[in-house]
């Protein structure tokens, strides 16, 4: 059996889109465990989708955090395995099915799929979705340690109950990368699946990943930091490309903090285009920093100087 865990604080319209794409899953050896995590009361939502599946609902009045409230679902949870879905996000019809085929036919512990990313509410593939990022990376532990290349949604795992690993509870930005990173350094073996099995939604909207990018530094850059010393680089190579990250990071946060516009799904870029050379063997593009980040002489001046008037509205760069 697979427990599907979903933390909610105030979304009870995402939540039920949500439990509908769990509610359509073609695999039916499921349970769900929803957790409250403060916030307005859920139950008329949890009610609308008892009859069609098992839901259980965990509450806390107060917030501690969606690391916290995973670990709280973790703790009930009856499965072998689970599965990992954010309020906001949604499971593609066949994506417990293709999991658990993937966790019994290639003696995986921890499976993910593909995980298209939209900036609009949507619950199935477009017709068009050329112009759509997706996070479809193979399976790279050395680039694991350089960036997060896989989609919390997307995740089932071997249930972890009986083991140390959990979400840290402290973080309260990348802490999917550190339970990721936590997985592999307790040994699980980690498959993707080949076809795309969930939309990360990415919907410009107050929340944490837009507001994380309206101060400088960002919490994404304080987590990144932490994560880089907590967890060694797996190569001397790898080291090479996380110096680019916090340069990334850097002018990142030198253009937030003057009010510029940063472009959308920028951190996805940046990804893309240092896993295309990583895997390459090859050290990072110099080039693609100030392709994704333009950083002109002049703009470096006019920051220096404060020229620059800072805008009402910063475009959240998404991670």
């Amino acid at each position: 059996m697979i427990s599907v865990i979903i933390p909610t604080r105030d979304r009870p319209g995402p939540l039920h889109r949500a439990l509908r794409s769990v509610a359509r899953q073609t695999y039916r050896h499921f349970e769900v465990i929803v957790v409250r995590d403060g916030g307005h009361d859920v139950e008329p939502v949890i009610a609308r989708w008892q009859h069609e599946m098992p839901v259980t609902l965990l509450e806390s009045d107060t917030p501690h955090g969606v690391s916290h409230a995973r670990n709280r679902g973790i703790a009930v949870a009856q499965g072998d395995h689970i599965a990992l879905l954010d309020d906001d996000d949604v499971f593609l019809p066949h994506h417990l099915h293709a999991a658990a085929d993937a966790l019994c036919s290639r003696r995986a512990d921890t499976v993910y799929g593909q995980a298209l990313v939209s900036p609009t509410w949507i619950e199935d593939l477009p017709r068009d979705r050329g112009h759509l990022p997706c996070k479809d990376y193979t399976f790279d532990p050395a680039f694991l340690s350089i960036a997060n290349t896989i989609h919390t949604g997307a995740v089932v795992t071997r249930n972890p109950a009986g083991g140390p690993v959990r979400f840290d509870e402290m973080l309260h930005h990348c802490e999917d990368w550190d339970f990721l990173l936590a997985l592999h350094a307790a040994g699980h073996r980690f498959a993707r699946l080949d076809t795309i099995t969930s939309v990360y939604h990415q919907v410009p909207r107050p929340g944490a990943v837009h507001s994380a990018y309206r101060s400088a530094p960002t919490p994404f850059t304080r987590a990144r930091a932490g994560l880089y010393d907590r967890w060694p680089p797996a190569t001397g190579r790898a080291e090479e490309y996380r110096e680019w990250f916090r340069r990334f990071d850097q002018r990142l946060d030198t253009l937030i903090a003057h009010g510029l516009n940063v472009p959308p799904h920028v951190y996805e870029h940046a990804v893309r285009g240092l896993h295309a050379t990583f895997t390459d063997r090859r050290s990072p593009d110099r080039g693609l920093l100030n392709r994704l980040l333009p950083f002109s002489p002049t703009t470096t001046d006019e920051l220096n100087t404060g020229a620059f008037a800072p805008r009402s509205e910063v475009t959240h760069a998404a991670r």
